[in-house]
């Protein structure tokens, strides 16, 4: 019988917080389902780049809270907030307060390249090299989404 932990992630995404030991991930001596400690670890570096690039001593509760709101209440992912910080940054738009996160996920240009990059990012490429070397490339279809209607 395989051995199962508990995950220790406290926001689990599972019903069952059950993680089999050779599908979890181990830090230290706390064990996680992969996608928990996935979403962990993008919250975390959200935090760093926040702290790091946008406002050096924020209050931490109230970025914690805002985080939470976006990541479990509206069910938006962890890689969207976290490739939209990125953004910010990148672009240098202004983001002075956590509460400035709301706005940051409601960024039509940001939500548009982050489905570009995910878009790349997901792109299967399949070989057959034993008749003619033919090359396929899979593009999953874009979903439409409602800034689709205005543009």
């Amino acid at each position: 019988m395989a051995k199962e932990y508990k995950c220790k992630y406290a926001k689990c995404l599972r019903s069952d917080k059950k993680v089999k030991a050779e599908d979890a991930v181990k830090v230290g001596s706390s064990y996680y389902h992969q996608d928990c400690h996935t979403q962990l670890t993008q919250i975390k570096e959200i935090i760093d780049l926040f702290q790091k690039y946008i406002n050096p001593n924020p209050v931490y509760a109230q970025l914690r809270k805002v985080i939470n709101t976006i990541v479990f209440d509206k069910n938006i992912g962890s890689d969207l907030l976290l490739f939209g910080v990125k953004y910010y940054i990148e672009k240098k738009i202004p983001l002075n307060y956590p509460q400035g996160l709301y706005y940051v996920i409601q960024n039509k240009e940001m939500k548009s390249a982050y489905h570009k990059w995910k878009a790349k990012k997901d792109e299967i490429k399949i070989e057959i090299t034993e008749d003619s070397g033919v090359e396929f490339t899979h593009k999953p279809t874009k979903q439409k989404g409602l800034e689709d209607i205005f543009t």
